[in-house]
């Protein structure tokens, strides 16, 4: 867990039409008090887009990262060992004397801080966490209240009015999560999230790996085209990035005919058109990347 004050990267996020709806959305339902949970296949923006709503709020932030080992020490705290002091008194040369104090360590959780004092949290793939461990959410979101056990002061602490909680999560198909029990989602806002469009996907690239339009309109040309063979998600933005990435530092030209574009694409997409297409052989997997990378297709 991190809590903060600057959340790093979100003065670079990308604000087009597709994503300004889902903000102006997901603040009014914040604001009005309700928790949001954004659902989607990885590398569509869901950690991005939910830090930077949390900075618009103008509070603290405390991020939490789902996993199977969490639990309600990590959320509420847990006493880690014990602090020895001792005294000795040799004042007279003759007599010794000892005292030991021993005083166990209390180390608070992040969520307790966050409750008390009004922090968004980010609660970032939270269904890989264990449905027990996220039952401690379904007070805190209902009563408004965060109970405390094992803590040993107090039965529970009331919620700051200014807490907000954003969610983010994979479908429940993906490997490694679990199933969310129905007393949470009901509790949430569900904003389903997908590959964002065509015009949105090339401002991000021009943003952040400072490309040209007519370069950043060829990858996500190539990148669209290899999802129409799947789900429309994978390849995922973050395979647009990489190219984008690493063809301007390494200031690799961005054409088709080019060896060296061809290659970077092959590393970066072979993998997820392979799990894409598991059946296919690992050369017709080859052959049909680079088939999309030489088709003359103009963007649409």
């Amino acid at each position: 867990m991190n809590p903060s004050n600057e959340i790093s990267g979100t003065r670079e996020f990308v604000i087009t039409p597709f994503f300004e709806d889902i903000i102006t959305r997901t603040l009014r339902y914040l604001q009005a008090g309700f928790p949001i949970h954004f659902v989607g296949p990885t590398g569509v923006g869901k950690t991005s887009l939910a830090l930077y709503i949390a900075k618009q709020l103008k509070r603290k932030v405390t991020i939490i990262r789902g996993h199977h080992e969490l639990s309600n020490k990590d959320l509420l705290g847990h006493y880690a060992g014990v602090r020895k002091k001792e005294i000795i008194d040799n004042y007279i040369h003759t007599v010794i004397k000892k005292e030991q104090e021993i005083t166990p360590v209390w180390v608070q959780g992040q969520l307790i801080e966050a409750v008390k004092n009004g922090h968004v949290v980010i609660y970032d793939e939270f269904s890989r966490s264990r449905p027990e461990t996220n039952n401690i959410f379904l007070s805190l979101l209902e009563e408004k209240v965060l109970p405390l056990y094992g803590h040993g002061k107090g039965s529970f602490i009331k919620c700051h009015p200014e807490f907000s909680i954003i969610f983010t999560s994979n479908p429940e198909e993906y490997a490694g999560t679990f199933h969310t029990q129905d007393a949470l989602l009901d509790r949430l806002i569900t904003i389903q999230l997908d590959s964002c469009d065509k015009e949105t996907e090339i401002e991000i690239l021009k943003h952040k790996a400072g490309l040209n339009s007519c370069d950043a309109e060829e990858i996500v040309r190539l990148v669209t085209s290899l999802r129409s063979y799947g789900n429309g998600f994978c390849p995922s933005l973050r395979a647009s990035l990489m190219i984008a990435a690493v063809a301007k530092k390494s200031k690799i030209e961005i054409d088709r005919e080019n060896i060296l574009y061809q290659a970077l694409c092959m590393d970066v997409l072979n993998r997820p058109m392979s799990q894409l297409l598991p059946k296919q052989h690992p050369i017709k997997i080859r052959e049909l990347i680079l088939k999309e990378i030489l088709r003359r297709e103009e963007i649409k």
